[in-house]
């Protein structure tokens, strides 16, 4: 399976090839043209379902960016606290160092430091050690405040992006809901529109049809009533006889009775002769 997968992209890479040097056209082109037929092959509610996935999915990125600003903002307290503690050793050696300094103005070799008799070079060296590290503690007090002043800001920029986040996703929903709303009247759009393209071709020839056959009894009816008027009527059809009163019936009866007597009397005279 692996050997036909890996035959088969061989295959599309070599077709790419040679269409490219028949076209003169980059494989980025193709490659570019091809995603974005992809993507208008996409419906819009596919769309819509994956940007509400992609808004839900902002809630996980947000609680993995808030592990992350509860890391820094720990990191943040913890080295304010060390320029804390760094600050209160750079006052008391500042204290130490005013006072040794003030034991140290009178030239004897036991001086009185803080209530307490002790040599004036043990002190000396004391003095210089406190300097030293005095100066070495200001510098890197100075440092750090400098560096805790980035890391606050980090810190609110960082909340602030999570923020930004948190209401970007607020106004996507909104978004998505608008969509929604529209897409539906999209939807009962082209329910419309197939409504109206209905195949009616039998109910047009039905309505036509009934026309011409209303349109074919009204010219009977007018041709019926002309032959009367003119007196073209077919004496042999229902409507004539219909037409013609009792009197008229009963006359004409009578008329035919006679000329069969007629007939008899003549062919009776014929014979005796």
């Amino acid at each position: 399976m692996l050997k036909k997968l890996l035959i088969a992209t061989v295959a599309v890479i070599a077709g790419l090839m040679v269409l490219t040097k028949v076209t003169n056209i980059s494989l980025e082109t193709w490659f570019g043209d091809c995603c974005r037929t992809a993507r208008s092959w996409v419906p819009p509610e596919k769309r819509l379902q994956q940007l509400k996935a992609d808004i839900e999915n902002i809630d996980r990125d947000i609680d993995k960016n808030l592990s992350t600003l509860a890391r820094m903002a720990t990191e943040v307290d913890e080295f304010a606290d060390n320029l804390a503690r760094n600050r209160d050793r750079q006052a008391h050696l500042r204290a130490d160092i005013s006072d040794m300094q003030k034991a140290l103005k009178d030239d004897a070799k036991k001086v009185v430091f803080r209530g307490r008799k002790c040599d004036a070079d043990d002190l000396t060296c004391r003095l210089e050690m406190a300097v030293t590290e005095f100066n070495c503690l200001k510098e890197k007090v100075r440092v750090q405040e400098r560096i805790l002043t980035e890391k606050k800001k980090t810190l609110t920029a960082a909340k602030e992006r999570i923020t930004a986040m948190k209401n970007e996703q607020e106004k996507l929903r909104v978004l998505a809901v608008r969509l929604e709303h529209q897409l539906e009247l999209v939807q009962m759009k082209q329910i419309r529109n197939q409504v109206t393209d209905f195949d009616d071709s039998s109910l047009s020839r039905a309505q036509q049809n009934a026309k011409a056959v209303e349109m074919q009894l009204r010219q009977i009816e007018k041709e019926i009533e002309l032959k009367k008027e003119f007196g073209r009527t077919d004496a042999t059809t229902l409507e004539t006889i219909k037409g013609k009163s009792r009197e008229e019936v009963l006359h004409a009866a009578k008329a035919a009775l006679q000329d069969e007597n007629d007939t008899e009397t003549i062919a009776d005279i014929d014979n005796s002769k």
